[in-house]
């Protein structure tokens, strides 16, 4: 089997169990730079608002303090003592449909975390605690998606460590994301809470079902239910992938419980926890997001039937670049180089999966037969990639309403993308007859990662130019030089997180694949019953001695 399609074939025994320490701290560096982005924007606008957004999910957690589970039709906060900034905002809105706490369709948990920053805003007379760390929380939510991601391409290709640390870069790299992630929006901690049930489902797979793994996995999907709505499809896709894995892995009345009670648990846990919020919203608004109601309240006007939204290909392409290229920098033949990048990626993979199938039919007879039930690398691709397609159809349908796309709503399938086009770059690189594949990859993957971290810095900074530009960069004087320290650590953090992998200590060992690996299972295998044979022996001579030595 060639080195490219690794990835394409079955899970080994000697993979490791978990991320080596070398490679969990680059993936944690990678992360904080992402977070030190949205960090820059969440500590920079703590006395403006951005767009409409703000002020009506702030005000849904004043609701909350208040004891209060706000509606679509609640007013927003209009405090002008307490609260003057979303006071100003809401004044600044030309209709009243535009003052209400339309965010209230969503799950509490994201404002549930912002009930203590009112209380301290409160306590401390400071207004600006309360936009501030709720900033900060979707700030720091965001760097542990960009962290999830990489596990979660470390357990789909636990013996390529190298593409864990690409997915992570790519993740890391759409500096669109990480300005949205800096506002008050429920976005990244949904998406991370929804990458974590991935995780978790994913490494019960791989390692096996214990108590813990699958106490993760339902607080994770009850997190991501309570979250927001794309979370419960999140939810229902891992469920399924686990109940119908497990089932295949063991095909008895006894293996059929099991799978069912795992899958209960797993779906179930969350749907007890949050599931009468989504009946809430029917009884209230007639479906479990409210998105007709609110279609119709802000007189949306259908653009396109959904199957056109579906199959406009410019439309899909256009809003994809636009996760990495700015509102200023629109037209600047920037989204060139994310076409190109992702076209060599889509090679990679097709090239990847013409060398599996003919490997597979060369090796029929040498190498073990193609296993009965989905590795664990097929079966995370499969959610991830139905994930994404049932988010798309989603989206489409909001899109056909008269919705406004916004990017970040693509931050949800941003784990299918990394891992994609993590895989598919580094199988062009397999493809490359130079040097050793180990080594091959750990250079490609830290070349490529400053290359993508470098125009994720470029293309922020047109963002904080922009900013300034306007006057909106207006910091607490006491807090004033903390957003520059951010970005400057941040900034080390990238530089030490595509450096560290060459320099610290010996590259990982990746188990060899192909004839050679089969030769060598075979080798030992066969050394392994030569020396069981002798030990047999041994053990009835001696037994024949014994017995002569008796009689």
């Amino acid at each position: 089997m060639s080195h490219a399609t690794a990835v394409l074939a079955s899970e080994s025994t000697d993979a490791p169990a978990r991320p080596s320490a070398r490679l969990v701290v680059v993936l944690a560096l990678l992360a904080a730079f992402a977070a030190s982005m949205s960090l820059y924007f969440a500590t920079t606008q703590a006395l403006s608002y951005h767009a409409r957004d703000e002020g009506p999910n702030a005000s849904y957690a004043i609701s909350l303090h208040a004891g209060e589970l706000p509606t679509i039709d609640s007013p927003v906060a209009l405090d002008r003592e307490r609260f003057p900034q979303i006071t100003r905002g809401a004044n600044r809105e030309e209709f009243d449909r535009h003052r209400l706490i339309w965010t209230a369709n969503h799950p509490p948990l994201y404002y549930l975390l912002g009930v203590p920053w009112v209380a301290l805003a409160d306590a401390l007379d400071k207004p600006q605690v309360l936009i501030a760390g709720m900033r900060v929380m979707s700030a720091l939510a965001y760097g542990v998606l960009v962290f999830l991601v990489g596990l979660i391409a470390f357990e789909v290709t636990p013996r390529r460590p190298a593409a864990a640390m690409l997915a992570t870069a790519v993740t890391a790299s759409p500096a669109v994301l990480a300005v949205a992630a800096g506002f008050i929006m429920n976005d990244s901690v949904a998406v991370a809470a929804s990458s974590l049930t991935v995780l978790a489902t994913l490494r019960i797979l791989r390692l096996g079902v214990t108590r813990n793994r699958m106490i993760v996995m339902a607080v994770a999907g009850t997190l991501a239910a309570a979250t927001k709505a794309p979370g419960v499809i999140t939810v229902i896709m891992c469920g399924a992938a686990l109940g119908v894995t497990l089932l295949l892995r063991d095909r008895t009345w006894r293996g059929f419980l099991r799978a069912t009670w795992l899958t209960s648990i797993a779906t179930g846990v969350p749907g007890l926890a949050i599931g009468w919020f989504y009946v809430r919203n029917i009884v209230l608004y007639g479906d479990p997001t409210a998105s007709s109601a609110l279609l119709e309240r802000y007189q949306r006007v259908q653009v396109d039937s959904w199957f056109e939204v579906m199959t406009a290909p410019r439309f899909w392409h256009g809003w994809y670049d636009h996760l990495w290229v700015p509102l200023p920098l629109r037209g600047t033949g920037l989204h060139w180089v994310i076409d190109t990048i992702t076209l060599v990626a889509l090679l990679g993979l097709a090239l990847g999966v013409v060398a599996r199938l003919r490997d597979h039919g060369r090796e029929h007879g040498l190498v073990v037969s193609a296993p009965r039930v989905p590795s664990v690398a097929t079966v995370g691709l499969l959610v991830l990639i139905a994930h994404a397609f049932v988010i798309v159809v989603n989206l489409a349908q909001f899109r056909s309403g008269g919705g406004n796309p916004h990017e970040r709503y693509l931050m949800t399938i941003m784990p299918l993308v990394a891992i994609v086009l993590s895989v598919g770059l580094l199988a062009i690189v397999d493809a490359v007859p130079w040097g050793e594949i180990r080594r091959r990859e750990e250079i490609a993957a830290a070349i490529v990662s400053a290359f993508l971290l470098g125009m994720a810095a470029a293309t922020f900074a047109v963002s904080v130019r922009m900013q300034l530009h306007l006057g909106l960069d207006r910091m607490l004087p006491e807090i004033r030089p903390l957003p520059y320290v951010i970005l400057g650590l941040g900034a080390l953090c990238a530089t030490a997180g595509v450096v560290l992998p060459l320099l610290w200590g010996p590259a990982l060992e990746r188990p060899s694949s192909g004839r050679s690996a089969v030769r060598s299972a075979a080798t030992s295998g066969a050394e392994e019953d030569e020396g069981q044979a002798e030990a047999l022996a041994n053990c009835e001579a001696i037994a024949n001695r014994i017995v002569g030595g008796a009689a």
